[in-house]
C-alpha cells in the first residue's frame, strides 16, 4: 500500500511514498502460551527428534512471541541509492549528500506490530506514518508532524516482521538536516520513530562530494 502526501512548511515541500511488505511466519492457532524458554526447549527438543519442518514452524512462534513482549519498534533503517525490491533487497547509499530536489530514498524494517482479525479470516496490519525535517539545534522546521496517510495490508498469515520503502522529496532545504519519520500501529496506539541525517547542496557542491 502506499500513502502520498506534498506539505509546504516553513519553506520546506516534501513528498513521500511509503510502501510495505510483509514476510509471512505462520503460527499454529492452538498454540498455548509458555515461557520463551520453554519454547527454545521445545524447539531444542524438535531438532533433536529430528523433525526440522516442526522446529521452523516453532521458531517462527518464537520469534512472534519475542516482538510482541518487545513491543512496536523499528529497525535497519537506511539510506539507498534506489526503493528497496524486497525485505532486506537494497542497495546501501554510500553518502547522505543530495542536491536540492534530489529524492531520497530510504528502507526501515519494523516488527512487533499489531494484527486484527478481519470476517473473512484475513489479518490487517494498518499503520499511520508522518514525518519532520529537524535541524542540527534539535528544532522541529514543521511546526507538527506532516501525516502521510496509511498503510495497509491484509494478510491470510500471521507476519512477525516487515518493511518499508519510502521516497522523500525535499526543496526549500539546505543544509545538514534529520529526516525524522514516525510510524503508529493504529490498533495498539503504539508509536515508533526512526532518523535519518541528510545534507542538501547546491548541485554544484552535492556533485563535489560524490
Amino acid at each position: 500500500m502506499n500513502g502520498r502526501v506534498l506539505c509546504r512548511m516553513r519553506g520546506v515541500a516534501a513528498l513521500v511514498v511509503g510502501a510495505f511488505l510483509a514476510v509471512a511466519a505462520p503460527l499454529d492457532p492452538g498454540a498455548r502460551a509458555q515461557t520463551l524458554s520453554d519454547a527454545a526447549d521445545a524447539i531444542q527438543q524438535l531438532l533433536d527428534t529430528g523433525r526440522g519442518p516442526e522446529a521452523v514452524a516453532a521458531a517462527r512462534l518464537f520469534l512472534r512471541h519475542v516482538t510482541l513482549e518487545t513491543g512496536f519498534g523499528v529497525t535497519n533503517a537506511r539510506l539507498t541509492v534506489t526503493p528497496a525490491e524486497g525485505f532486506g533487497m537494497f542497495e546501501p547509499r554510500t553518502d547522505n549528500h543530495y542536491r536540492r530536489g534530489e529524492p531520497v530514498y530510504a528502507y526501515v524494517e519494523v516488527y512487533g506490530f499489531s494484527m486484527t482479525p478481519l470476517a473473512n479470516g484475513a489479518n490487517r496490519l494498518l499503520f499511520d506514518v508522518s514525518f519532520t525535517l529537524d535541524s542540527p539545534d534539535g528544532r522541529q522546521m514543521t511546526d507538527a508532524l506532516i501525516p502521510m496517510g496509511e498503510i495497509q495490508l491484509d494478510s491470510y498469515s500471521q507476519p512477525v516482521d516487515g518493511f518499508f520503502h519510502l521516497t522523500y522529496r525535499v526543496t526549500g532545504a539546505e543544509g545538514p538536516f534529520t529526516l525524522r519519520t514516525q510510524v503508529v500501529d493504529r490498533a495498539s496506539g503504539q508509536s515508533t520513530e526512526f532518523t535519518l541525517p541528510v545534507v542538501f547542496s547546491a548541485e554544484g557542491e552535492a556533485a563535489d562530494r560524490k
